[in-house]
């Protein structure tokens, strides 16, 4: 009962979140949850291996990834003056900060050599795992809030009928070596859930403007995506030898363990809005407006 109270709650809130805040504080908003979540992905790090400065290091590259797409955001739309640090490609220059904060992190280490490439490696999966997940949201958000509503829609029925498909069907695990629970009819249930919500949540969101063939495809994608997620945040706390995050979440434990099956699902969202899965990318610029479904 209490994990489904907080499903409820936190769903509720999310959508509040993307559909009626305007994008400058969506931006403030989605960058703290991110933090909290680094924190905790910083904690499951310092149970694998020491990692003293971990956490103001990650905490650092994602304020800056943050920045980095406000800017982005700004000149798509033309808000502020090109000058060159606008001129430069701002996804190149997060992603070598990036890389220089790893390369930091791991030389100021002193722990064994092994030990320092781990942690440089940990730190670059860390910031590019929640970092994308950030960017990819802000962009969604400011080209249609529905864009961003839909995919996490979508991964999260998947994550949620995975769950409870693989309890009452499930036989055969799926990855038990990552996480003994999870089964093949896991799995297929939320793959189908994922199609299901996808294709329902299409045509009052989007309307049949933009619907393609394609949809049904990447709704799949997505929900593969989310699953993924999920079975990486499996793997790094069984690194860790711990069952959930945090406990910041009754139930479910902490925002990484919430957020697990969204953060790969949202920047593969964003590469398919760009291709042009859900349409030209003209249409969906300034289709919706802030504060209600476009």
């Amino acid at each position: 009962m209490k994990r489904v109270v907080t499903g409820i709650v936190t769903a509720a809130l999310s959508t509040a979140i993307v559909l009626y805040l305007p994008p400058r504080f969506f931006v403030v908003v989605v960058t703290g949850v991110v933090l909290l979540a680094a924190a905790e992905y910083s904690a499951l790090v310092q149970r694998i291996t020491v990692a003293p400065r971990f956490r103001l290091a990650l905490w650092l590259a994602l304020v800056f990834v943050a920045f980095a797409s406000r800017i982005h955001s700004s000149t798509q739309a033309q808000i502020v003056p090109l000058t060159r640090l606008v001129v430069l490609d701002v996804q190149f220059v997060a992603a070598t900060v990036v890389l220089v904060t790893a390369i930091a992190v791991g030389l100021s280490s002193r722990t064994g050599l092994r030990d320092r490439l781990a942690l440089s490696a940990m730190f670059a999966f860390g910031a590019l795992w929640l970092g994308l997940f950030l960017f990819a949201a802000v962009q969604l958000h400011e080209r249609r809030p529905a864009l961003l509503l839909w995919v996490l829609a979508v991964a999260a029925a998947g994550d949620i009928c995975a769950y409870y498909g693989g309890r009452a069907f499930g036989r055969r695990p799926l990855a038990p070596r990552i996480s003994p629970k999870k089964t093949v009819a896991g799995a297929v249930s939320g793959l189908t859930a994922s199609l299901g919500v996808g294709l329902a949540g299409l045509l009052p969101w989007f309307g049949l403007e933009l619907f393609l063939p394609s949809v049904p495809l990447a709704a799949l994608l997505c929900g593969a995506a989310g699953q993924t997620g999920d079975l990486v945040a499996s793997l790094l706390k069984r690194a860790a030898k711990v069952k959930d995050a945090s406990r910041l979440l009754p139930g479910h434990g902490g925002l990484l363990d919430r957020l697990d099956s969204v953060m790969l699902a949202t920047p593969l969202m964003y590469v398919l809005v760009d291709i042009g899965t859900f349409g030209p990318v003209s249409v969906l610029y300034g289709a919706g407006t802030v504060g209600a479904l476009p």
